[in-house]
């Protein structure tokens, strides 16, 4: 075949629906020896569907805007394909130009890195999987331009990887033009670094989102030193678009919404104080399309604690208890000290105070239980400057949330190029403290601790058939098992192994 002239695809730990339950995706950060291929991708991430033309029929959301954005700026349909992994052969040939890779964790640098090191077996499937893309034979044979972008693409930088352009930012603004360059034998630098598009201007998209997810706005007012998405401007899409981007979803088979940004509850607002009407009318007109269950990405403590009541007139607008059991979201702890949250990220409680983030953390997790949220929380462990007695002071915190239902996810820190600690080396293993893997292991606890119960609500939400579920219940099982040892000897404050 000839091929397409700009293909667009990802390696399969992106490319794939897990069952309709996202969270089966962090099986990829575990390496072929613990988990073998053939269970991942049955149990955890199985494959996209694809078209007849060996497109995927869903992929991820910042694909689907950078394919729109081509699709806008002129680029024909005959020009352009969203390729299926599995489905290569159909995409690139001898007229492809340019293949253009969306990754959010390509090295295993953000998640995986402390799990590498903790047991020692080997590259986990993101990476592989990632590298076996890059050097896949039809890249090979034909040379098209490779370009990554996506979250994870500052991972590449530095690496001896054959790559010919890194795509830092957003995609939607410079890209076709990138494209035109590559195509026109221009110069273009190794490293690309596109601009901010203002949020009337992020496009609709042209196909559906794997996890039906639909984004809100971009952004974040907060600033914390570690996080990427601070670096960006807030801003919001007009509640249109947003509603045409979950008519995509939804028209294409999807059941399920999710709301994209990293804070729902600004959406509408420059900041601190959400906007009640534009959010509650942002929640009805979207359940007024049907979809069988909405939830939200992202959320921020400091946002839920001073409006509980805006939480609770969301989770009756979705009908939580008659519609769907529960709505879940990530939020970010990151520590239980509070001279740790003032010295990396002093706005994080606002508009509440420093002094009072475990009892923010604490009062939220009341009200998520109190009305059938399930959240999903971030730790960073070894902040620059961080003292046993700050871990001590984390340790409390997650003790005191045992009895509520959720995950809690602690990471190592790891730098990311371009935020203000992007030039601080990482924390590993060699540097933990003995109160680190305390930590770990009580994380860990709780994790296990409440995973029967995490999996019984996220069936409402998958696709998966009986037999599936029978053996993630036994995985459960076993992991209880295995990893006891492991959790008991973290929770002494040793290393693991």
């Amino acid at each position: 075949m000839a091929g397409k002239r700009i293909v667009l695809t990802s390696d399969p730990t992106m490319m794939s629906s897990y069952h309709g339950g996202v969270l089966l995706g962090f099986a990829a950060t575990l390496p072929e020896a613990v988990m073998p291929n053939w269970i991942f991708e049955r149990l955890f991430c199985p494959p996209l569907p694809a078209a007849s033309d060996g497109s995927a029929m869903f992929a991820p959301c910042g694909m689907r805007k950078v394919e729109a954005a081509l699709l806008e700026s002129g680029f024909g349909r005959d020009e352009l394909m969203v390729a299926h992994p599995a489905h290569l052969d159909r995409a690139i040939g001898s007229d492809t130009e340019i293949v253009g890779i969306t990754h959010d964790d390509p090295l295993g640098k953000i998640a995986v890195r402390e799990i590498e090191e903790m047991i020692n077996r080997g590259a986990p499937h993101n990476r592989s999987k990632f590298l076996s893309l890059i050097n896949h034979p039809l890249i090979k044979e034909h040379h098209p331009r490779l370009v990554v972008g996506g979250n994870g693409a500052w991972e590449l930088l530095g690496e001896d990887l054959p790559i010919d352009h890194i795509y830092l930012g957003e995609g939607e603004s410079d890209f076709p033009d990138i494209c035109r360059h590559i195509m026109a034998d221009r110069e273009v630098p190794r490293v690309i670094r596109g601009r901010a598009v203002p949020g009337e201007e992020i496009p609709v998209n042209r196909g559906a989102a794997i996890a039906g997810i639909v984004e809100v706005g971009r952004g974040c007012w907060r600033g914390c030193a570690f996080c990427s998405p601070t670096m960006r401007t807030l801003r919001h899409r007009p509640l249109d678009r947003i509603l045409e981007d979950a008519r995509v979803n939804l028209e294409s088979g999807q059941r399920d919404i999710l709301l994209h940004s990293e804070d729902v509850f600004t959406y509408g607002s420059s900041g601190m104080k959400p906007n009640r009407d534009k959010i509650l009318r942002l929640f009805s007109s979207i359940k007024e399309l049907g979809p069988r269950t909405v939830d939200v990405s992202h959320m921020t403590l400091g946002t839920v604690h001073k409006n509980q009541d805006l939480l609770r007139q969301v989770s009756e607008i979705v009908g939580i208890g008659s519609d769907q059991k529960y709505m879940s979201a990530w939020i970010g702890i990151e520590t239980g000290s509070c001279r740790i949250l003032e010295m990396h990220m002093p706005r994080k409680a606002l508009p509440g105070n420093t002094e009072n983030w475990p009892e923010i953390v604490r009062d939220c997790y009341r009200l998520f239980a109190e009305e059938s949220w399930l959240p999903v929380a971030s730790l960073v462990l070894g902040l620059p400057g961080e003292t046993a007695q700050d871990v001590r002071a984390t340790i409390d915190l997650v003790d005191s949330l045992r009895s509520y239902t959720g995950l809690i996810l602690p990471l190592f820190f790891s730098p990311m190029v371009e935020t203000r600690l992007g030039g601080i080396e990482g924390f590993g293993r060699s540097r933990a403290l003995p109160e680190h893997w305390e930590l770990v292991g009580m994380c860990l606890e709780y994790n296990l601790k409440h995973l029967k119960t995490l999996h019984s609500y996220y069936s409402e939400r998958m696709t998966a058939g009986p037999a599936v579920h029978a053996a993630l219940t036994a995985i459960n099982l076993v992991a209880d098992l295995a990893l006891n040892k492991y959790l008991q000897r973290m929770k002494r404050g040793e290393p693991p192994n």
